[in-house]
């Protein structure tokens, strides 16, 4: 980024770097948890110096602002952003930089959820802790951990997944299973002392330290929820402080990765799971047989309960390959992909709704098309031939209903189509 280094992100090498090697590929992670960990691990020093530099400041506007560049608090920022900047270091300086107030918003697809947003110069003050942390953990996470990591995403998690199947479904027996682990209520029950633990592990840096305390026990707004409990259905009294992070945020993306990463390291390290895949909260598993992923099942419950005071939903589920896995919004075989059911529907209604609006004169051509793109975009990774042919009948007919005479005939037709994607 062109922004100093820190001289003391170097890390002590004491500890040593665990590797598993996994089809000639080695994948990264930490040191091995409780018995194997060593006594030494790599530490972050003198960090909150470097973290409120002026120029580093200057690079977290520059990542904040993307995309967002023209909304009004955005351009009332930057109509004097020296100086707001200057008192955004000074805060930081004397770490007197309480984040919020959060701005609420509740988002109903692919399920309801309560999204938090700060003010932009608090968004700000994020981006500089985060483009100094994220590249010091993400060369400590596992090598198939895949959300909110730059290189990664939910198409590769989807690719590395079938890959994977294609493998055991080559093997000989009588077929693999899976385990499908979902975390409830994930980011509503993030637990902060245990959060704040795992960083100080690494984190030696007391003025760093206090910031991040800040941040996780914001008293701005409460984050958690009561087990069992759903955000719709609990009253704002009921809401708690000592757990939870604000779905939304940087620094939540970061904090959950940190958290997991825990797990992580010992599925792959002390229970020596091969193929196992993480994308947030999201976790599948493959295993030759039913008893075996049972075996694991029980100790990353009792892990999760114990460390990290989480717990499974009763979406997890044991069940064999050849079904089809679920994961990151596809259902996936070793040979094809395909949408999963409810995202198939909500597309259906949205080109449904797009369409009569662009006929109807209520939306204009370029942003049809933009709409469009990203849909086609979707569809790209899955076979689906066949639901292209549906949106471009539900187009066609809402562009007739309202008398337009030059429709394009073929606006949902893929380059994949008649053929299988992998």
């Amino acid at each position: 980024m062109g922004l100093k280094e820190s001289v003391s992100v170097p890390v002590s090498t004491t500890g040593k770097n665990m590797y598993c090697r996994e089809n000639g590929n080695a994948t990264r992670g930490a040191v091995e948890l409780r018995a194997e960990m060593p006594n030494e691990i790599n530490t972050i020093q003198n960090a909150w110096n470097v973290i409120c530099e002026f120029e580093y400041l200057v690079e977290a506007d520059h990542s904040a602002r993307k995309g967002k560049r023209y909304r009004a608090e955005v351009l009332a920022f930057t109509a004097n952003l020296e100086h707001n900047l200057f008192q955004i270091q000074e805060q930081m300086i004397a770490v007197d930089c309480p984040l919020g107030p959060y701005r609420k918003l509740w988002v109903s697809v692919p399920k309801k959820r309560l999204v938090m947003a700060l003010p932009y110069s608090d968004r700000i003050v994020q981006w500089s802790l985060y483009q100094y942390l994220n590249p010091i953990y993400d060369r400590l996470f596992i090598e198939d951990s895949y959300a909110c990591r730059k290189g990664k995403g939910s198409h590769k998690a989807a690719a590395r997944l079938q890959y994977w199947m294609r493998q055991v479904d080559r093997k000989p027996g009588p077929g693999w299973y899976y385990l499908k682990l979902d975390i409830s209520k994930f980011f509503y029950r993030v637990n902060h002392a245990k959060l704040l633990k795992i960083l100080a592990k690494r984190i030696k840096d007391p003025e760093l330290m206090k910031f991040l305390g800040s941040v996780v026990n914001s008293r701005a707004e409460p984050f958690g929820l009561p087990r069992g409990k759903a955000p719709q259905d609990t009253p704002p009294e009921e809401w708690l402080y000592d757990v939870g992070m604000p779905i939304g945020n940087l620094t939540s993306q970061l904090f959950a990765n940190i958290y997991m990463n825990e797990l992580d390291q010992y599925c792959k390290h002390v229970l020596k799971i091969h193929y196992y895949i993480r994308y947030m909260d999201d976790i599948v598993i493959l295993g030759e047989n039913k008893e075996t992923l049972h075996e694991w099942k029980a100790k990353i419950e009792t892990f999760l309960h114990e460390e990290l005071e989480l717990d499974l939903n009763n979406k997890t589920c044991i069940r064999p390959v050849r079904m089809g896995v679920e994961f990151v919004g596809v259902r996936i075989w070793p040979a094809y992909m395909k949408l999963r059911k409810s995202t198939v529907g909500r597309l259906k209604r949205e080109v449904k709704k797009i369409s009569e609006l662009y006929a109807s004169g209520q939306m204009d051509e370029e942003a049809f098309k933009r709409r469009v793109a990203s849909i086609k975009g979707l569809l790209e990774h899955t076979e689906s031939e066949s639901l292209r042919w549906r949106l471009n009948q539900i187009y066609l007919d809402a562009v007739r209903k309202y008398g337009k005479t030059d429709p394009e005939e073929t606006l949902w037709k893929g380059k994949n189509d008649g053929k299988k994607v992998a």
